[in-house]
């Protein structure tokens, strides 16, 4: 078992990894110590995690281990339904090869205040690959992948395109009370003939919004279906809270101060970083820019290798204006993973009237919102905080899913990302 007796956990005050966490299979991290963590597709950091059945395409791992030595670390991939269950398939049923992998791609950094390991995989590889579509979990562990070793779990998914879709974002929404303030998605689907056996009740849609779980439209079966064709035709139509673009800060370079970072401040084994107080932009006007719908960039100065010269910093955020009762408040993006929980969630200063908390940070570019969470709830709401623009230009991503009754699992058989606008 792996000693986290390490110089991050005593210099942030960062507990170990919790043996009583529960995986589960979302993008999550079990070890206080494994940070930086991405998947992505063709070699691009913005690109999902998708990859066509039997085709050539790459998905890339990689993630930084701030502890003292190399480990072992080992991968296995793992099918689940359309609504992220652990399907009932035997691995031999949806893996070519090997049932386990290993991590062998690793660098120590070099010339950075923070020491690291980065490690680095391509897959799928000749020795372990999906051979069924579907979601896919891959988790990283050591030892014999018990939940008390695993380190890291991560979506991604694996399609045979096999139905086409088409959706747009209508200026007028079904139900005229979200004008100009929901987005409504229109679609169709256009299936072949091999899927003609009960579709009402064998297909099913998941719509997500940027990068969000939390807000996903889940389990959508047609309303109607006619020869080749699937209509979604809900009475107040497929709706989303419209939003706003997200916040962003530049932290490529820890030389320069860049827009929206008010100081940078070196200390012995990192950098502190203090952002510009945020005030909520509910109620203000509208601007548009160029972003990545809540995404981050981890990069560097031209000059440097960032995964393993990039250095890291703790960024602190302030957002200033009154407390929201019966609600906490939260860093919502993929620098939290998306996900709700006591790594992003803000502490309110009843002192200086403003939410506050810190984040450990490699050098690069991020995007993020703060959302407002009620208790009990899984669904964040950025509208009280960030206000909501029907002009925003959110993306879409579309997933269509087919039970297959052979051997009893959802098959993703299309796939289509659009823009809001």
């Amino acid at each position: 078992m792996k000693k986290f007796i390490l110089f991050f956990s005593i210099i942030a005050g960062l507990s170990p990894l919790d043996l009583s966490a529960q995986v589960s299979n979302t993008d999550r991290v079990y070890d206080d110590n494994i940070v930086s963590v991405l998947l992505y597709a063709n070699g691009n950091q913005l690109k999902d995690p998708v990859i066509k059945l039997g085709s050539a395409d790459r998905l890339t791992l990689s993630f930084d281990d701030l502890s003292n030595r190399q480990e072992n670390y080992k991968y296995t991939l793992v099918h689940c339904t359309s609504d992220w269950k652990t399907s009932d398939l035997d691995p031999i049923d949806y893996l070519s090869g090997y049932l386990e992998g290993d991590i062998n791609d690793y660098q120590f950094s070099f010339n950075t205040l923070t020491p690291y390991i980065h490690y680095q995989l391509n897959f799928p590889q000749p020795q372990i690959r999906p051979i069924l579509s579907g979601n896919y979990i891959i988790k990283v562990y050591l030892n014999d992948g018990g939940d008390t070793t695993v380190l890291i779990t991560r979506r991604f998914f694996v399609v045979e395109p096999l139905v086409s879709i088409a959706a747009k974002v209508p200026y007028y929404p079904k139900n005229l009370a979200y004008f100009k303030k929901k987005q409504q998605i229109d679609l169709v689907c256009y299936t072949p003939d091999v899927f003609r056996a009960e579709p009402e009740q064998r297909f099913k849609i998941t719509i997500r919004q940027n990068d969000r779980w939390d807000n996903a439209q889940v389990n959508l079966h047609p309303t109607s279906v006619t020869p080749n064709e699937l209509q979604y035709n809900f009475v107040d139509g497929i709706v989303f809270n419209s939003g706003n673009e997200p916040r962003y800060f530049d932290m490529k370079d820890f030389w320069y101060q860049s827009e929206y970072i008010r100081s940078i401040t070196q200390l012995k084994n990192y950098y502190k970083v203090i952002l510009h107080i945020d005030y909520p932009r509910a109620g203000g006007q509208y601007e548009t820019y160029q972003d990545n719908h809540g995404k981050m960039f981890i990069a560097a100065r031209s000059n440097q290798n960032p995964k393993i010269e990039g250095d890291y910093a703790e960024v602190y955020f302030y957002l200033k204006m009154p407390e929201i009762k019966n609600a906490n408040v939260y860093i919502l993006g993929q620098l939290t993973d998306w996900q709700l929980n006591e790594n992003s969630r803000m502490t309110y200063n009843s002192q200086t009237h403003q939410y506050e908390a810190n984040l450990f940070l490699k050098q690069g570019y991020y995007e993020y919102w703060y959302a407002a969470l009620p208790p009990g709830s899984r669904q964040a709401n950025i509208t009280p905080i960030e206000g909501s623009f029907w002009e925003t230009r959110n993306t879409y991503t579309i997933y269509v899913y087919y039970h297959n009754r052979n051997l009893e699992y959802d098959r993703l058989v299309g796939i289509q990302k659009i823009n809001a606008h």
